[in-house]
């Protein structure tokens, strides 16, 4: 795995160093060079959240054709495919844009674990080196406290309409949880770098709210009036 992902961890290692450069602190220079990385994984990102608004602007249509067609199992798939294709939504372009990023990800983490131990900061003064756990679990906290907020504010009004409460907050929950026991013993790099990795994401989501950002998502968008003859 480290010979097919060699390319990528020596950019980004490269990347840090010349943040480390500018920065003298090692902490500092995670966080740029996650700023940096979230900046380029923009278009992908957009691309995922396009997909999230169609799939709210067609869930009350989808609804519609369940209970028309619940007892003609064949005619709702039909219809359901039509509504799929109508609103452009593909739901597994979602997973491969995922699966894009994760070597990206393997690649900072063996980033962080190998050279970790050489990195300091006054970033985060109570500890040595980056390389190691946060004793005081500062760090695991904030990451957990700031990605659930980043994961339940919702891109648009349409999208925070769809879903009950309980679910749109268990999951995100859950979630977090699961990560924040991974990095509750990781290397405090790894979690400085999904901590900042999660505040880019909340000030994403807010701009995607604005006027201009709405329009970003809304772009290349098709039928989403709300409207679809299935009869």
């Amino acid at each position: 795995m480290d010979t097919l992902l060699h390319p990528i961890i020596t950019l980004l290692f490269t990347g840090l160093s010349w943040f480390h450069g500018l920065t003298s602190d090692w902490g500092i220079a995670i966080i740029l060079l996650t700023l940096l990385v979230r900046a380029l994984l923009f278009p992908l990102n957009l691309r995922i959240a396009r997909q999230q608004f169609r799939q709210a602007k067609m869930q009350p249509i989808l609804t519609e054709i369940r209970l028309s067609f619940a007892k003609d199992q064949t005619k709702l798939l039909q219809e359901t495919s039509k509504v799929y294709k109508q609103f452009g939504v593909k739901p597994l372009s979602m997973i491969a844009v995922s699966l894009v990023q994760a070597p990206l990800f393997l690649s900072l983490y063996r980033v962080f674990t190998t050279h970790g131990t050489t990195m300091t900061s006054h970033f985060v003064p109570w500890i040595a080196t980056l390389g190691q756990s946060d004793p005081m679990h500062i760090v695991p906290l904030a990451y957990a406290a700031v990605t659930f907020i980043s994961m339940v504010v919702p891109l648009t009004n349409e999208i925070a309409a769809t879903g009950s409460i309980l679910s749109r907050v268990s999951v995100p929950a859950l979630i977090v949880l699961v990560m924040a026991v991974i990095i509750w013993s990781s290397p405090v790099a790894i979690g400085l770098y999904w901590t900042t990795n999660s505040l880019f994401a909340i000030g994403e989501r807010i701009w995607y709210r604005t006027p201009l950002g709405k329009k970003w998502i809304i772009h290349g968008s098709v039928a989403l009036n709300g409207s679809y003859d299935y009869k």
